[in-house]
């Protein structure tokens, strides 16, 4: 809050580097001061404004975006006096009209955007309506030196929208690599029926090296081509 010290006495006013002042007589302003030493003359009476810099936090607002999303910000504004005569004349309470310009600005800015360019563009969030703020807060005579956007979130229906929709994405990527998997197993099999069909001899040789690496019995049976008879057998363990 700027704080104002009246003088209506004595003659000697002593204005401070951190002030502005305005002087007023039979009710107007008739002229502003910045700092220095003056005289008060007869029947004037001077305000003196502090100039230095004050912060305006807006608090959490709750805003929907161009595509009816809700999200939470939380603007502040840093100004200062700079114009003594238009703070006391333009509005009867200067911060408050400062607090709802910024307000309104936040709520345009957002309003224009969807969602995801709110998320992105956290930055410069503002960067649209912030000259059109800055315009009139000086009309109120304030100087804006910081108008920003501190936080941004989202609601809590659309933090666990977001949730879902996260594992959602996860559990579908995990579905997708079983599916890629059980088609390439699919697929090496598929390849080697080929080669086993295309060449019986191997399935046999595969056969017989199954059966002697764990340890079983089997029997062999070669006919003679030749003569067309004759038999052998043989065992092995």
């Amino acid at each position: 809050m700027t704080t104002i010290r009246t003088i209506e006495f004595g003659w000697r006013v002593n204005v401070q580097p951190w002030e502005r002042a305005a002087v007023i007589r039979s009710g107007k302003i008739i002229r502003t001061a910045g700092p220095g030493k003056y005289r008060r003359r007869r029947g004037e009476q001077w305000r003196v404004l502090d100039a230095r810099a004050h912060w305006i936090t807006l608090g959490t607002q709750d805003v929907l975006t161009a595509d009816g999303m809700q999200v939470r910000v939380t603007p502040v504004v840093r100004y200062r006096v700079a114009d003594a005569g238009a703070w006391l004349t333009q509005a009867n309470t200067p911060v408050d009209a400062i607090y709802v310009l910024a307000q309104l600005a936040v709520r345009e800015a957002i309003a224009g955007r969807g969602l995801d360019e709110v998320l992105a563009s956290r930055a410069d969030l503002l960067s649209g309506v912030r000259d059109a703020f800055t315009e009139a807060a000086a009309r109120l005579g304030a100087e804006v030196l910081e108008f920003d956007v501190r936080d941004v979130t989202l609601s809590a229906e659309l933090r666990h929208a977001f949730a879902e929709t996260a594992l959602a994405r996860e559990q579908g990527r995990a579905k997708l690599e079983r599916a890629r998997a059980d088609a390439a197993a699919l697929r090496s099999l598929a390849n080697v029926a080929q080669v086993l069909e295309a060449h019986p001899a191997l399935l046999q040789l595969r056969t017989i090296e199954a059966a002697a690496s764990g340890g079983g019995q089997f029997v062999v049976r070669v006919g003679d081509a030749a003569s067309g008879s004759g038999a052998g057998s043989g065992s092995a363990e």
